[in-house]
């Protein structure tokens, strides 16, 4: 800001002593121009009236008594202090009274752990005295303990020489023991083993958990279950042969056995038997014609009402035929869940006489 006006001490200090003499002259137009460099800017001048006064009257009213005014008495108020000072020790005092409530707080609970350090030192107390009291017990029947030692160590050099010798049985025990069960494996392995049943002409499933025997009076080279019969073989004959299921396992037993035909004509099934096998055990099966393709006895209507036996042949020729690529799958299944399964072929001569 400029240093302008009665701001300016040197300007002032010309006004008191020359008054408006140092102040710009209005212009014509009756308007007080400054330059920028001017001292009194925005100084304006007016002229000063000197007012009149009745001397005599203003004697009067300053040598006036007035006694009908209250004395102006300061009232003596409460002590105060500033608001902003009465906050601050207001906060201080909140903060200071939670600070103590904590205090209390913390000795209340030092006060506990005082009494429970109590209680845990009386216990202790009883404790040691306890322990005292096992020392000295401990110490007697240590000196018993002593005396014993020296009678258990001659009952003990004999119990070793015991031990020592039935280590030795034992040990021959345990040899002949193996021996026995090595010779019963082979035993079992022999009555009941794979190898057994293989050399009987079985057939044994993928796992060589078990196996599939044929008798079969009537050999052929090419199918292990042959037979040579005529038309009317059905009748209610059974066949020859018959099917062996073994199972060789030692653990495992055989939970259900199910035999599966596949050609045809299906001309001949399996007669029902059972389905389980135990462990080192065999189940002998019966076969037989299928009456029900090949033909054999049965009823019909007669002429004159009431059923009359009759002869059926279905799906038989009355020529003599050979049928071949038929074949008959076990499939068992173990206690464990695993299965496994024999294919067998099945070779049929169907003679047009009696053979």
């Amino acid at each position: 800001m400029k240093n302008t006006g009665l701001k300016n001490e040197a300007l002032v200090g010309d006004i008191l002593k020359s008054g408006s003499l140092v102040i710009t002259e209005k212009n014509s137009a009756g308007v007080r121009l400054f330059k920028e460099s001017d001292m009194s800017d925005g100084v304006i001048s007016g002229k000063l009236t000197r007012p009149n006064y009745d001397i005599s009257e203003l004697k009067k009213s300053i040598d006036t008594s007035i006694f009908e005014l209250i004395p102006n008495t300061p009232v003596q108020g409460p002590d105060t202090v500033l608001r902003s000072v009465y906050n601050v020790v207001t906060q201080s005092v909140q903060d200071l009274t939670v600070e103590v409530q904590k205090l209390n707080v913390e000795v209340n609970d030092l006060s506990a752990k005082v009494s429970e350090l109590e209680i845990v030192s009386e216990s202790l107390k009883i404790e040691a005295d306890n322990e005292k009291l096992k020392a000295n017990v401990a110490d007697e029947q240590a000196t018993i303990a002593n005396a014993q030692v020296a009678i258990t160590t001659i009952d003990l050099q004999n119990a070793v020489q015991n031990s020592i010798n039935e280590a030795i049985q034992r040990v021959s025990l345990t040899a002949r023991n193996e021996a026995l069960v090595q010779e019963n494996e082979s035993l079992r392995e022999q009555l009941f083993g794979l190898s057994a049943q293989t050399a009987e002409g079985a057939k044994s499933g993928a796992n060589n958990n078990f196996t599939v025997k044929v008798t079969n009076p009537k050999n052929y080279p090419d199918a292990d279950i042959y037979t040579s019969t005529s038309h009317n073989a059905g009748g209610g004959r059974k066949m020859s042969n018959t099917i062996e299921v073994s199972n060789v396992t030692t653990d495992l037993n055989i939970t259900n056995v199910a035999f599966t035909f596949a050609g045809e004509p299906n001309w001949f099934k399996v007669k029902n038997g059972a389905t389980t096998i135990a462990a080192e055990s065999s189940e002998t099966y019966q076969l037989e014609y299928n009456n029900d393709v090949i033909g054999g006895s049965g009823t019909g209507p007669g002429k004159r009402g009431g059923l009359k036996p009759r002869r059926r042949r279905i799906g038989w020729r009355g020529k003599a035929t050979t049928y071949k690529n038929r074949t008959l799958t076990v499939k068992v299944t173990f206690d464990d869940g695993s299965t496994d399964e024999v294919t067998l072929t099945a070779h049929l001569r169907k003679n047009r006489k009696s053979g």
